[in-house]
Order: structure tokens, then sequence, then C-alpha cells
């Protein structure tokens, strides 16, 4: 009796293998149809234009999601290849407090991070995707200045982290599905 279970046990591994394989799963960083290049090569060729507020002012956040999308969507170099497409981003990050103790001071900070981004085709000069990335975050306000500082600066790292991975899935998702010479 055991051993027909460990039989039935594989086959049933099996036939899932081979069911998931039929499936049309493809794993987002294999190869794509534009001639055989793998999607971070393709990435690699991504250039990110200067990030700024709504404003147009350009300040430590725009410099930490410059630096987290450079980090994510050119892990490699793109080999003295022509730049394909720009990546244009800007921002705006909403506060808004909460919690109110007895005497009146807010006891959270709340934090929204908004970032509409477009994908610009060089060659065609002409955005093929855009979109709007998000994140919010929540921080404990204390009695110490520098504590609440500390918490913000922080908070907005985190918040460029999160922003800059959706960003890069997305455009990796598209381009993806959307090579270059099917578009």
């Amino acid at each position: 009796m055991a051993q027909w279970q460990k039989s039935s046990i594989r086959f049933i591994g099996i036939l899932s293998l081979l069911l998931f394989s039929a499936c049309g799963f493809k794993p987002m960083y294999g190869q794509n149809s534009e001639g055989d290049v793998g999607l971070a090569q393709v990435m690699a060729n991504i250039k990110i234009d200067q990030i700024r507020n709504v404003s147009g002012r350009q300040e430590r956040l725009s410099q930490l999601l410059q630096n987290n999308l450079n980090e994510r969507i050119s892990p490699l170099t793109s080999n003295g290849s022509a730049i394909s497409y720009l990546l244009k981003a800007d921002y705006d990050v909403q506060e808004a407090g909460y919690g109110i103790r007895e005497d009146e001071t807010v006891t959270l900070q709340n934090l929204k991070l908004t970032v509409d981004f477009s994908l610009v085709d060089v060659d065609q000069d002409q955005a093929i995707m855009d979109g709007t990335a998000r994140a919010i975050v929540t921080y404990d306000l204390v009695r110490s200045d520098y504590s609440n500082k500390i918490a913000r600066e922080t908070s907005l790292e985190r918040l460029s982290e999160e922003v800059a991975n959706q960003i890069i899935t997305r455009i990796g998702t598209y381009l993806n599905e959307n090579p270059r010479g099917a578009q």
C-alpha cells in the first residue's frame, strides 16, 4: 500500500509539472521576441529623465527616486547600445497628521507619494505607455524633533523604493508583452 501511495504522488507531481508548463506561463526576464534579447538588456537601454516634483523643483526625494529607478532599471550596462526609451516622471507628496493627544498635538503622520510616469520610444518620439504609481506610509510622531526628522526621511526612502518597484514592474510587463518590433 505504501508503494502505491509513493507512485501516485510521483504521478501527480509529474502531471502537475506538465499541466503548468502548458498553461502559458512565461517568465518576465526570459527571452523575448526582440531578437532573442532578454528583458533585462532591453530595460538597460532605458534612460531616466530628470525627476522633479509637480512644482518643478528637484528635491531629496527626486534623487531617491532617480537612484532607486537606476538601480532597478539598469543592473546591466547597455554595452554602448543606443538609448531606446526615455522614462519621464514627476511626483507629488501629500502629508496629513492623524491621532491627536490631549495637548492637541498630532501623533501620526501619513505620507502619500504619487508618481506619474511615461515611457517614450526615442525613435518615434512618442509615449508608448504611461501610468501612476502610489505608495502610502505612516509613522509615529514623538516629542523629539530629531527623531521625527529621521522617521520622515526613512519613510520617504521606503516610499521611493515601493514606487520604483511598481514602475519597473509595470514597464517590464509592458515591454515583455509588447516587444519593440511588434509595436
